[in-house]
């Protein structure tokens, strides 16, 4: 047992002590967390004021006049407030306080920015659009709207208008002259028949729920559905990492060691088996302190977003042990393929088909975050390869999974463990002192089966 800790300590140290594991175990997380600090005040808008002509051809007469009224000032100015109060409107109960007040505080002062200064030119002839499209690529005008009478009607196939924009313009400037033109639109089809676009807005504006979640421990929260449906993405992401940042560190590891004879000098001091035991042991405590690494970034950012409460210790705790079981998967993998081949490009053959049924739950996290019971998140759930990653899905996520199934597909996991970990120490046993052609498939299959 000694030799094997003195293996795990000099693995873990050879991969902890390198300049790339410090890069993105340590470096990267505390990048993101100064990111996470200094994210609102990067996402200061700083808009540039709209200013210049506008030129409006318009056969019918109507909707010229209504632009015109639309690029009033203090129109522009009641039109912002009321966009900040319905934003600020859908927010309510979507949004923890923190994250609500920072984006309200980015529209406000996207909204308190200087009113466009736009002239308006009309013109009632069709053929003036060239004209127009002329000076609008020459400079002297902002942009060039054509509307047909057609759009005044309720048709969907005639509700739209074409607008020639100046080169340069940017996107929040070509919001603001698309948004104001399409409500000229509106305000001259409301004109029309008599209605009152402010209290039609009015009558038409859903209600907005806001839900409580009644908690057995009396502790009443407000969710965010959508924040509940990526929770158990960030759990994956975080498994899924470590586990294959760490298993490719074994991999490569074990290649260098048997093409630089290295190999042969360890296994002059100790065993096939406990030489396998040590670098597993070694580089499962890498993956452990990547995962914690970046857990502890993750928490403190849902900490300070207010989404702590998506996040209770079981779930923490149900995280390190499918890490415990993913990275043995993982690690008896690499270990098998890094002891059969002797260069890494030779890996690669033999690692194709492994990534696609590890990184197959990647693919299918929202469906089995949207129904944890449904069949096929049971069925992948009882196939050893892909247990930890779609149970960590499962438990991450809204409902909760019976303790019987828990318990059982833990069985099932770790049973494949058993099973990964017994056929990689007899690929290792064999190949790992074989230089020069890699083993095929077949020479695997008599190396499992080798008393």
């Amino acid at each position: 047992m000694a030799r094997v800790t003195e293996i795990a300590v000099r693995e873990f140290r050879t991969t902890v002590l390198t300049k790339a594991f410090l890069l993105a175990a340590i470096v990267l997380p505390a990048v993101f967390w100064v990111l996470a600090l200094a994210l609102p005040f990067l996402l200061q808008p700083s808009p540039k004021p709209l200013a210049g002509a506008l030129a409006v051809v318009d056969v019918d007469g109507r909707l010229a006049a209504a632009v015109v009224v639309e690029f009033d000032g203090e129109r522009l100015v009641r039109e912002r407030e009321r966009r900040l109060a319905e934003m600020q409107r859908r927010l309510q109960g979507m949004l923890p306080e923190p994250m609500r007040e920072m984006l309200e505080k980015q529209a406000r002062s996207m909204f308190e920015a200087p009113a466009p200064l736009v002239r308006v030119e009309t013109s009632s002839d069709p053929a003036a659009v060239e004209s127009f499209r002329s000076r609008v690529r020459a400079g002297e005008l902002l942009a060039c709207v054509r509307y047909e009478s057609s759009v005044l009607s309720v048709a969907e196939e005639t509700n739209r208008f074409e607008l020639f924009l100046r080169e340069g313009l940017t996107r929040q400037q070509v919001d603001d002259l698309q948004s104001a033109l399409g409500r000229a639109v509106v305000s001259a089809r409301a004109a029309t028949v008599g209605l009152d676009v402010a209290h039609a807005r009015a009558v038409l504006a859903p209600p907005v729920p806001i839900s409580t979640t009644l908690r057995g421990d009396g502790v009443d929260v407000q969710e965010n559905q959508l924040a509940k449906v990526f929770v158990p993405l960030a759990f994956m992401l975080l498994l899924w990492s470590s586990v294959w940042v760490t298993g490719n560190y074994l991999l490569t590891s074990t290649i260098e060691e048997k093409s630089n004879r290295v190999i042969e000098v360890l296994l002059s001091a100790v065993s096939p088996l406990e030489l396998l035991a040590g670098k597993v042991i070694g580089q499962c405590a890498v993956g452990a302190l990547m995962l914690g690494m970046y857990s502890g970034v993750g928490l403190s950012a849902a900490s300070s977003l207010g989404y702590a409460h998506l996040v209770p210790p079981d779930k923490l705790v149900y995280l390190g042990i499918y890490f415990l079981m993913a990275f043995l998967m993982v690690a008896a993998t690499m270990a098998a393929i890094g002891a059969a081949v002797s260069e890494l490009r030779d890996a690669q053959t033999l690692l194709g088909p492994v990534t696609i049924v590890f990184t197959l739950p990647l693919f299918t996290w929202f469906f089995v975050t949207e129904n944890p019971d449904s069949t096929f998140a049971r069925v992948i759930s009882y196939i050893p390869p892909m247990t930890p990653f779609a149970m960590v899905l499962r438990v991450a996520s809204v409902e909760s999974v019976p303790g019987w199934e828990i318990a059982l597909t833990s069985l099932v996991g770790f049973g494949g463990v058993l099973g990964m970990v017994w056929a990689a120490a007899r690929i290792f046993r064999v190949g790992i002192l074989l230089t020069g052609k890699s083993a095929t498939p077949a020479e695997l299959w008599k190396w499992l089966r080798r008393p």
